[in-house]
Formats: C-alpha cells, sequence, structure tokens
C-alpha cells in the first residue's frame, strides 16, 4: 500500500468500506427471518402473520425501486448510503421495542423502504469513483459480500438467541450497523474527494448522435431499445428459482428422504449451498465475455445449463439422496452466476449513459418481487400439489427465463453496437 497513489490507497479504501457495508446491510435483510422461531415460540403472532412481516420488507423494498428509480442517478450515492444505515438503525432498534404484529409490519416495511438504495448506490461508487484498474475485481468480489452478510446473519442468530430473547438480536445488529455508520463516514470523508476526478473523467465525452440523444430519451426508452423490458420478466423468474430453491431446499429433502435425512442436516445443507454458490461469481466472469460475447446470451445459457438438473429433481425420493444433492449444488451455482450476470454485469453497462442506478433498482424491484412470489408460490404448491408439481413448476420458470432473455439478445446486441461497443 505504500507504493501505491493517494488515488490508489484512496480507491482501494472505498471498495472495501462499500463491501463491508453492503455486507452488514445484507446482515440486517435476514435479521427478522432469524428470529421467526423464537417470536412465534413466546406467542406474538403465529407463522401466517411472520409470513406477511418478511413480505412487508421485501415489497417495499421492490416497490420502492421502482417508484422512486429516478433519484438514483441524481443524488450522490455516498449520501444514499449513508440514509440507508442510519434508516436501518431506526428500524431495528423499534423492531426491538416492538411487541406486536402491526408495529412489526409497519417497522419492517420501513427497512425494506429504506434500503431500496443501497445496491444501486454501490453500483455507481464501483462505476464511477473506482480507478478503472480496480472495477474488474470489485465487480467480482462484491458478489461475495452478500453471502458473507447472509452467512454472518445465522451465525450471530444462533449464539444470541441461544443465551437472550430475540429483541437482543436486533439491539445487536443495529450496534453493528452503528459502529459501520461511523466507519463509513470516516472513510468516504477521506475517500471520496480524492476520487472526485476519476468520476469526472468517465462522464462519456461524445457528439449527440441521433442513437444517443435516443438513449437518453428516458429509462423507459433505454429499456426498450436494449432489451431491458423482456429481461425483467428473467430477472422476476431467476430470483423466484434461486430464492425458492433456498428456501425450500431443508423441507423438500426431510420430507422425501425421512429415514436418512434429519432436520439439521437439512438446514446444514442449506448453509453449505450458501458458501458453494459463491463460485457462480467466477462462471459468470469465466463465461462472459470469454467464452460468449453478449451478456444476454450468457445469462440465457443459465437457464439451459440448469433444465437437465432441475429435470432430475423429478425422481426426487427415488433417486440417490446424493444425486439430488448434486442437482441443487449445480442448480443455485447457475443461479447465482445469473445473479452476477443480472445484477452486475448488465446494469453496470449503462454506467456511461448516466442510468446505471436506474437500470439497476428496476432489475432488482423485480427480482425483489420473485423473492416473494417463491416463498409464498412453492409453498402453496408443495402443500397442496406435491414436490413433483413444484419441481415441474422449477422448469416451467426456467424455460420461460430463457425464452425472454433470448428475445431480448438481438436488441441487446443492436443497442451496443449502435454506440460502438460490445455487447
Amino acid at each position: 500500500m505504500q507504493k501505491l497513489s493517494k488515488e490508489a490507497k484512496a480507491s482501494w479504501c472505498l471498495f472495501v468500506i462499500c463491501w463491508v457495508v453492503y455486507a452488514v446491510i445484507s446482515m440486517t435483510k435476514s435479521a427478522f427471518s432469524a428470529s421467526i422461531a423464537s417470536i412465534i415460540q413466546e406467542g406474538l403472532f403465529n407463522k401466517a402473520d411472520a409470513g406477511l412481516v418478511n413480505a412487508g420488507f421485501y415489497l417495499f423494498y421492490g416497490g420502492a425501486q421502482l417508484v422512486f428509480f429516478k433519484i438514483l442517478d441524481k443524488i450522490s450515492p455516498v449520501r444514499l448510503i449513508t440514509m440507508t444505515l442510519l434508516g436501518t438503525i431506526v428500524s431495528l432498534v423499534g423492531m426491538a421495542f416492538s411487541n406486536s404484529f402491526t408495529a412489526m409490519v409497519i417497522l419492517w416495511s420501513f427497512c425494506g423502504l429504506i434500503q431500496f438504495a443501497v445496491w444501486p448506490a454501490v453500483l455507481r461508487l464501483m462505476s464511477e469513483y473506482l480507478l478503472p484498474e480496480h472495477e474488474g475485481f470489485a465487480r467480482l468480489a462484491i458478489a461475495f459480500s452478500y453471502c458473507v452478510g447472509s452467512l454472518t446473519n445465522y451465525l450471530l442468530a444462533a449464539l444470541v438467541l441461544r443465551f437472550f430473547r430475540w429483541t437482543a438480536l436486533f439491539w445487536t445488529f443495529a450496534g453493528i450497523v452503528l459502529f459501520f455508520l461511523l466507519a463509513w463516514l470516516l472513510v468516504t470523508k477521506k475517500t471520496v474527494p480524492l476520487l472526485c476526478s476519476v468520476r469526472d473523467n468517465r462522464v462519456e465525452q461524445v457528439p449527440e448522435t441521433p442513437v444517443r440523444q435516443k438513449s437518453n430519451s428516458g429509462l423507459f426508452g433505454v429499456m426498450a431499445s436494449s432489451g431491458l423490458l423482456f429481461m425483467l420478466v428473467t430477472a422476476f423468474s431467476r430470483a423466484t428459482l434461486d430464492s425458492g430453491l433456498k428456501a425450500w431446499v431443508p423441507t423438500m429433502i426431510v420430507e422425501n428422504y425421512r429415514d436418512s435425512v434429519s432436520i439439521s442436516f437439512a438446514n446444514v445443507l442449506t448453509t453449505i449451498l450458501i458458501c458453494v454458490n459463491l463460485t457462480g461469481a467466477f462462471v459468470a466472469t469465466f463465461v462472459y465475455p470469454r467464452r460468449v460475447k453478449s451478456a444476454m446470451w450468457a445469462l440465457a445459457l443459465c437457464f439451459v445449463t440448469a433444465l437437465p438438473f432441475m429435470i432430475t429433481l423429478l425422481w426426487i425420493g427415488k433417486i440417490s439422496v446424493a444425486l439430488v444433492v448434486f442437482a441443487l449444488t449445480v442448480i443455485t451455482t447457475i443461479m447465482y452466476a445469473g445473479h452476477q450476470l443480472q445484477n452486475v454485469i448488465i446494469p453496470s453497462r449503462f454506467s456511461k449513459l448516466g442510468k446505471q442506478g436506474s437500470v439497476s433498482a428496476v432489475v432488482n424491484a423485480f427480482a425483489s418481487f420473485g423473492v416473494v412470489a417463491a416463498n409464498f408460490g412453492f409453498g402453496y404448491l408443495a402443500e397442496h400439489y406435491g414436490w413433483k408439481a413444484t419441481t415441474t413448476s422449477w422448469i416451467i420458470i426456467a424455460i420461460v427465463a430463457f425464452v425472454f432473455t433470448a428475445i431480448a439478445a438481438p436488441r441487446w446486441k443492436r443497442f451496443f453496437k449502435e454506440r460502438g461497443e460490445n455487447p
């Protein structure tokens, strides 16, 4: 670090604090989920109410991204993240004091509302402020942030809830967020001013051609001409598959292999899947742009590759549990590669147009709605029609996602070719 220039040091420090802050925010997203068992055990409310509280978070999280997407390209990403951290502390402290279903619905929905800007803001900071030579590594490494945050949530919850009530968990998370809010303010105060020249140099300086005028006509125009409107179906589908698989894997395996698999093993398997899925980020960077030149076709390839393994799950209960675990590992890893393409690589292509924040917000919003659909839809299917019907729905969703991505791919290629860029 001593041999690096001031700008290089500032760039690395800014990325590190962005990585840590996003991991912390990711940790808090599952704070309520981690406390559900303890809350229900105390008789505060039932499972249905708990599901509504959790759904409120993602509905407001996704809804806010659709409603307020314009401000994500106009307000400083540093301010947006500061606002997120402050609001999250307020929500967590409020949850610690709550003792009713109504209060928790309001407070946890507010938490989803206040966190809507964090991911687009992190992407903007990486694309606009980091040195160009650091950006590629940053895009790969940020994929690990969410998983680390999720695993930290599970570990803290297991430790805190062993000795204290669920309220202590929210206080613990609030204290952690407060600590990193102070760290965020300190680091950005020193690094951002040094990197403002990097941001200014990245502003695209090209003549106002008809193509460029059309691109800047608005977010809807950009998404329509680039094929992203079709890809929103893909975003919804991919998140539905990814979240649904991870949420229902323990139940699915236990119910089909009662004699050989315990509940604890099934839950451990979910944690293992999260760790293994991190390799999906490397898969995405290996495929695009080295093997597949179009980011949209690389995303489509994810669903084609996952299909045979999904079909294998139609025989769950009849095939060995080892084969089921292998198939689930491959599917969820491929879906995480799709996440890297869909949520990191594809939105970053719009940074020169000044629309990276709004594009990532809209894509992330549809992914959030997919999470809500997965938690309720797959549970209903499994309960009323069995796991074969549930698995069949996964296959249909993957096919639909591929079709819409394939429709978007030609538009995507033409959009960037007209601007003199690779797709």
